[in-house]
């Protein structure tokens, strides 16, 4: 059974194309009050670095070009894509409304850095203790007394040697 809504949630959903390839997300990217809106897994296809500050607004940076992007839905941290991505400096922003689907153009691959291996200035967690627990005892064996004990269950045994008594032969009533 399906729900009466489930079209019109599927009307929502909107294909975002970057640099000529598909971006999937989750949660995917959406139309909301006529603005395509996506979540940061989306945002972060197209920049380069995504810090998220503590009202929950992105602040975007992509080459020389910093953006500040508010968040459009609190619960999945969704913000618009087509002011972002202008924002960023994008060649192109097409929204296609027949197929759903909003492509952005860039000059030029995105730069990935990865965090440094160790960083000193960052705080230090004390380690915390896990609980492992210890196995169970094994089960304890039933002694061994040499000689086994009968059954305390009666068990209700047909012999198949015996076969059913003959029926008695009927008479004829006597006159």
């Amino acid at each position: 059974m399906t729900s009466a809504y489930l079209p019109v949630a599927l009307g929502a959903l909107v294909i975002v194309v970057v640099n000529g390839t598909f971006v999937p997300s989750v949660p995917p990217a959406s139309l909301r009050a006529g603005r395509v809106v996506g979540p940061p897994e989306l945002v972060a296809r197209f920049a380069e670095r995504i810090d998220v500050a503590p009202d929950g607004s992105l602040t975007v940076t992509r080459r020389d070009r910093s953006c500040v992007a508010p968040v459009v839905d609190a619960a999945f941290g969704l913000v618009e894509l087509a002011p972002l991505a202008r924002c960023l400096g994008a060649e192109r922003v097409d929204w296609d409304p027949r197929t759903k689907t909003l492509a952005l153009a860039f000059d030029g691959p995105v730069l990935l850095r990865t965090l440094p291996a160790f960083d000193p200035s960052a705080p230090q967690v004390a380690p915390t203790t896990i609980f492992t627990p210890e196995p169970a005892p094994a089960t304890p064996r039933v002694p061994d007394t040499g000689v086994p004990r009968p059954r305390r269950t009666a068990i209700p045994v047909t012999p198949s040697s015996l076969e059913p008594a003959p029926s008695p032969a009927l008479r004829a009533p006597s006159p």
